[in-house]
């Protein structure tokens, strides 16, 4: 099967503007990053391969996963897909196969061997990402492991993994994920478990280990078409791909080693309940070996690595229940961390009434970590986030049981920080299918910046006013103020954000939305209005990723 390093040649052939190669020496603490929240703000949102990384001859690959067009190189041999619905339906249409992988004697992967006492982790330009945690982490390798009672079956998982020692990781495995069964079963029987990490694969397999499945090599192989070729680990008995770029070889002890706290994919930090030892008793590598990092936090390489498998899969029975051909594009924009999901109808479906709420029911019921969906007119950009906000305060008719409804008291994800009990979330259906509100008066900026409880206020949308974003004084209490005042009048949907968020960024805003809104607490509704409160609450605790010169700045 075809290795990272045949994907990288395909991606500078088909999609160069996609690739960035940066030869001045970056530092492994922060400067990635840095980077990539640079590269963020570019269209393409490229890869970036860094040559030169201090106090390391190996260079670093980063960002692969951060856009569609790169990622369905990564499936077969198809063209770049245009839509997201039909990169769905081209997974799904590969997914749905089984090829088994081969074992081969041996592979680049075993050019160079370090066992037993040689084995020193700070060989390694192991990054550290954000000045909040706990220390150097892994993110791109996949933790694999044996079923203990099921020696066939193989899981590869995404895991935590700190750098705790030149032999010593501390990780944390997903709370009743595979590996944290496989680790259970393994302290039934007082032994420790083999494992190993692959660093540096073939996009393929990292999809396949994001469905969330087990024997992710079979899937791995039927995404590309051809077997992925494998070798036996050196020290623990475990197959990895003979064309990876590294493998971390050892076993996860019983006892306990510290990890975190580190950044998810909310963009806050976080800690584990679980804290396991991984001891690493070998590295197997090329001899010019590559080293790949995911950027974490609320990165779009993150949020799209992990999400797009299962969103495939909930497109699909979007699909397949809807009882007519109503979708035109679906998209769970990254900025919104899991926590939104935007949906455009086609042409012929847009008269049908109660469709929007019909739809967007039937979303939360097979998405347990969308909170806020919102179904719009057909040619809506789902992509762009401050287009999206807009429409739905230009077509949406803002009455309960009309425009919108508010489900409260539901199944949620953990993570979300703006939920007071974890798991637990209210959640907002929108439908902005109506036809257009749009008033022509201009803004008086002279008397919305004169109101006293603005501290700053943007119309991010080409100043178009339906829309309004407001940093309020936190002593503005109740919302009361925001519809009485006569220079807010033509906004028809307002918008409140803490100091750190970006008013004229449209992605911004929405992250705001995603992860420090309550429907049930924080929207307010009045003649025909919608205010959202997407400020930290009294007893908010969450604390957001940052870097130090953004803080010192």
């Amino acid at each position: 099967m075809r290795g990272l390093r045949t994907y990288l040649k395909l991606l500078e052939e088909k999609v160069p503007d996609q690739f960035v190669t940066v030869s001045d020496r970056i530092d492994w603490k922060y400067d990635i990053t840095s980077v990539v929240t640079e590269m963020e703000k570019r269209k393409t949102n490229p890869a970036v391969l860094f040559e030169d990384v201090k106090d390391y001859s190996m260079p670093v690959l980063v960002n692969l996963f951060g856009h569609v067009d790169r990622i369905s190189l990564g499936i077969g041999e198809t063209p770049r897909v245009r839509s997201r619905l039909g990169f769905y339906d081209e997974w799904n249409r590969l997914f749905g196969r089984d090829i088994p992988p081969v074992m081969v004697n041996t592979g680049p992967v075993k050019e160079k061997k370090s066992l037993g006492n040689d084995v020193d982790l700070y060989s390694l330009p192991i990054p550290r990402f954000y000045e909040q945690d706990g220390g150097r982490y892994i993110t791109a390798g996949l933790f694999l492991a044996r079923n203990p009672k099921k020696q066939e079956e193989i899981n590869l998982s995404y895991v935590r993994m700190h750098l705790q020692g030149k032999d010593r990781f501390g990780v944390s495995f997903h709370s009743r994920g595979h590996m944290w069964r496989y680790l259970e079963n393994a302290k039934e029987a007082g032994e420790p478990m083999e494992a190993a990490v692959i660093i540096g694969a073939h996009p393929s397999l990292y999809l396949a280990a994001a469905a969330k499945i087990t024997d992710e090599y079979h899937k791995s192989g039927a995404l590309t078409g051809e077997p992925v070729e494998l070798v036996k680990c050196e020290t623990v008995d475990l197959p990895v791909p003979a064309d990876s770029e590294i493998v971390l070889e050892g076993k996860v002890m019983l006892e306990e080693e510290d990890e975190g706290p580190f950044t998810e994919y909310t963009g806050y930090i976080s800690g584990r309940s679980t804290r396991n030892l991984f001891k690493v008793t070998g590295i197997l590598q090329r001899k010019d070996a590559m080293f790949m990092a995911v950027a974490p936090s609320n990165s779009a390489e993150h949020l799209l690595l992990s999400g797009l498998p299962k969103q495939a899969r909930i497109s699909k029975g979007m699909m397949d229940f809807i009882h007519m051909p109503a979708l035109e594009d679906i998209n769970w924009p990254v900025w919104a961390t899991h926590f939104a999901c935007f949906m455009s109808l086609k042409e012929q479906a847009m008269g049908s009434t109660g469709l929007a709420k019909q739809i967007g029911t039937l979303l939360l019921g097979l998405d347990h970590y969308a909170k806020l969906v919102a179904v719009l007119p057909n040619g809506t950009d789902l992509s762009d986030s401050a287009g999206v906000l807009v429409t739905i305060a230009e077509r949406c008719d803002f009455k309960i049981g009309s425009g919108v409804d508010v489900i409260g008291t539901s199944y949620h994800h953990l993570l979300d920080p703006s939920s007071v009990n974890a798991g637990i979330s209210s959640k907002m259906i929108i439908d902005a299918t109506g036809s257009r509100r749009v008033s022509e008066n201009k803004v008086d900026l002279a008397s919305v910046n004169a109101i006293k409880f603005i501290r700053r206020v943007s119309f991010p949308y080409h100043g178009c006013t339906a829309l309004c974003v407001i940093n309020p004084k936190r002593e503005s209490g109740e919302l009361d103020w925001v519809f009485s005042e006569a220079a807010l009048s033509e906004s028809r949907m307002i918008v409140l954000v803490d100091e750190d968020i970006d008013l004229d960024d449209g992605r911004q805003v929405l992250w705001a939305i995603a992860t420090r809104f309550q429907p049930a607490e924080n929207a307010v509704i009045r003649d025909g209005r919608l205010v959202l409160d997407a400020r930290k609450g009294d007893s908010w605790t969450a604390l957001r990723a940052t870097l130090p010169f953004e803080r010192a700045t």
